[in-house]
């Protein structure tokens, strides 16, 4: 399995990423004591966030917008180049426009939020992509075990002719 597919038992993993400790810390409080069988991931650099993104297997990317060195903006197109399958976030306490549709046309985000953040539509919003992407996931596996099948059976009927 590549390291950056969904696995398919244990904890599902968000990567957090912000330059503000205690954002981080905050945030990884409320996701793990609020989402069942979830396991937060931090990072306080979109550097340290790529490093994490190519060694670990992850459902989500979470990151701010603006920090020092690369910003969420270049992380999200860089994440999205490295890992395609796992949806990315953005938020900002800035809430231009301008940002919104570049994050959304470029680094093809799947949501956005403005801070200050409000911890109920986070935590409703994250449980939704996770619970989706388990289904997508688990839809797609059904779909390749019955293919497979069906080029047994196949395989196994041109044996017999």
């Amino acid at each position: 399995m590549h390291a950056l597919s969904a696995p398919d038992d244990g904890p599902r993993r968000i990567l957090l990423v912000d330059d503000e400790p205690d954002i981080l810390e905050s945030l990884k409080e409320l996701l793990e004591s609020s989402l069942e069988n979830v396991a937060v991931v931090t990072a306080i650099s979109g550097d340290e966030a790529m490093k994490i993104l190519g060694s670990q297997r992850l459902h989500l990317l979470v990151t701010d917008y603006k920090m020092p060195g690369m910003n969420g903006m270049e992380l999200l197109r860089k994440a999205r180049d490295a890992a395609p399958q796992v949806p990315r976030i953005l938020m900002t306490a800035f809430p231009d426009l301008q940002i919104a549709i570049e994050a959304i046309n470029d680094a093809r985000i799947e949501n956005f939020f403005t801070k200050p953040l409000d911890p109920g539509e986070v935590v409703e919003v994250l449980d939704a992509m996770l619970r989706h992407r388990q289904q997508t996931t688990q839809r797609d596996r059904a779909f390749a075990r019955a293919m497979d099948m069906a080029r047994r059976s196949k395989g196994k009927g041109e044996d017999k002719a």
